[in-house]
C-alpha cells in the first residue's frame, strides 16, 4: 500500500491545532507532493544501482565491489561476469553449487542443465569410465556471442568444480536449439562440435578447433 504522507502529517499534529483548518490541509498537500517526488527520486536511484538495471560507470562500481573488472565486455555480458563472480564467491563446489554458478551467471533457470559423472558407480561391476570426471550439458547460450565470452564461462565453470574433478565436456544450446559441444576442457586445445538442427532426415555437423589459454 502506498504511503499517504498527508494523512500521516495531519494525524501527527498536536491536539490543540485544528487539523481541519484549510491552511493545514494545504500545507499537508504541499508536503505530500514534495514527499512523493523524493520517494520517486530514491526509487530511481535504487533501480539504477541494482545489478539488473545499472549501466556504464554505475555498473563498473558494482563490479569493483566484487573485484571483477569489465575488460571488453558490454553491459549485458558484464552483468553475467559479476553474477558468476558472486556465485563463485559462495565457495559451494557441490553439484547444486555448480548449478547455482551456471544459473546465476547466465540468469537462467537450472532446469534442463545436467551434470553427470563419466564413471557410473554401481555394485553390478567395474565401470571403465574415467573417475573424478564429469560432463555438463544443456547450458543456454543466448547471452554468449563472442568466443572470449564462451571461454570466460568455461573458465568460471572449471573454477567452480571441486579440486581434483575434471570437466570433460560442456555443451551449450543456442537460440536455434543447435548444440555446441566442447570436449577436452583440461587441455590447451579444445575441439568444438556444432550439431545443427535437423533438416528433414539429415543432420549437418561442423568442426572447429580453438586454442584456449588456461585463464581469461
Amino acid at each position: 500500500m502506498e504511503f499517504d504522507f498527508k494523512k500521516f502529517f495531519l494525524n501527527h499534529l498536536p491536539g490543540p491545532l485544528n487539523k481541519l483548518d484549510d491552511n493545514f490541509n494545504k500545507l499537508a498537500s504541499f508536503f505530500n507532493y514534495e514527499f512523493g517526488l523524493l520517494v520517486h527520486l530514491f526509487n530511481q536511484i535504487e533501480k539504477m544501482r541494482s545489478l539488473d538495471d545499472a549501466k556504464g560507470k554505475v555498473l563498473d562500481e558494482i563490479g569493483d565491489n566484487y573485484n571483477q573488472p569489465r575488460g571488453e565486455a558490454d553491459d549485458v555480458f558484464y552483468r553475467i561476469m559479476i553474477r558468476s563472480k558472486m556465485a563463485l564467491n559462495s565457495g559451494r563446489t557441490t553439484v547444486n553449487g555448480l548449478l547455482d554458478i551456471i544459473s546465476q551467471s547466465l540468469n537462467v533457470k537450472p532446469d534442463g542443465i545436467t551434470i553427470t559423472p563419466l564413471r557410473n558407480y554401481s555394485y553390478k561391476g567395474v565401470d571403465t569410465g574415467e573417475p573424478l570426471a564429469i560432463s555438463i550439458k544443456n547450458i543456454p547460450l543466448q547471452w554468449i556471442d563472442e568466443d572470449w565470452e564462451q571461454n570466460y564461462i568455461i573458465n568460471r565453470i572449471r573454477d567452480g568444480v571441486a579440486a581434483g574433478i575434471r570437466v570433460d565436456e560442456i555443451s551449450f544450446i543456442d537460440r536455434s536449439n543447435s548444440v555446441l559441444s566442447i570436449r577436452g576442457i583440461s587441455s590447451s586445445t579444445l575441439i568444438y562440435k556444432v550439431y545443427e538442427k535437423k533438416e528433414g532426415h539429415k543432420c549437418r555437423i561442423s568442426f572447429q578447433h580453438l586454442n584456449l589459454q588456461t585463464k581469461v
